[in-house]
């Protein structure tokens, strides 16, 4: 407490309903079933005071229809970006990437790494990415399977970013990623692509969503149509 400031009495009644108020938050977003601890932290917010209990959450979605280019980033408890690399080669024969920004444009054979950068609030269960990706992408990797649950070094800085354990289903238009848990905070999703296709192309911009309670979710902002050559 800064000095001349009123003091701020915290009691132990307050202390509990708020940590009463995080289980179920915690909870609106988490499957516990299986932990034996579920059943404490029931009893706990269940010994709460009724305008505790009188707590709920109301969701509200509205589905509509816009154009690609006035598509803007938005989230709720979620935020995404997708940024694009392309895979060049030094003089000295090492392997580097190159950010490509809008209005940028990339060859036939070109490879592309598409990365998808997460942030959520909470720790979440049974989430779902969905990237789909321009006519002109092909991934490198078609076949479906496990995926994550490995550290990288990012290009800013050279700090390292977390990729979590999901599984990856790749289809015609676009990948997506299932995962049974999605971890707090910052975390990094990508996947290489071979430029097949010259011409412009462009596609809905990536999502993300928690199944388990579907108000929690993020749209990345359009980035442009994509523009390729021989």
């Amino acid at each position: 407490v800064r000095q001349g400031s009123p003091t701020i009495e915290v009691t132990a009644k307050q202390i509990a309903d708020g940590i009463r108020l995080w289980l179920m938050l915690q909870k609106e977003t988490q499957k516990w079933d299986e932990d034996p601890a579920f059943v404490d932290a029931l009893n706990s917010v269940l010994a709460g005071p009724a305008e505790i209990l009188a707590t709920k959450v109301v969701s509200l979605t509205k589905t509509y229809s816009t154009p690609f280019s006035k598509v803007k980033a938005a989230g709720n408890g979620f935020s995404i970006e997708r940024h694009f690399y392309k895979e060049v080669r030094g003089e000295d024969g090492k392997t580097g990437r190159l950010e490509i920004f809008p209005g940028m444009k990339v060859s036939v054979g070109d490879k592309i790494i598409a990365e998808y950068r997460i942030w959520s609030q909470e720790n979440r269960s049974f989430v779902k990415l969905t990237a789909p990706r321009e006519a002109a992408f092909r991934p490198v990797n078609q076949l479906s399977g496990a995926y994550g649950w490995w550290l990288r070094p990012l290009t800013v800085n050279g700090i390292w970013s977390v990729t979590p354990q999901g599984y990856r289903d790749v289809k015609t238009d676009r990948t997506e990623y299932w995962f049974d848990v999605y971890p707090e905070d910052k975390t990094t999703v990508s996947e290489d692509f071979y430029v097949t296709q010259e011409g412009i192309f462009t596609a809905p911009v990536v999502t993300i969503e928690s199944l388990y309670a579907p108000h929690y979710r993020a749209n990345a902002l359009y980035g442009g149509a994509l523009r390729t050559n021989w």
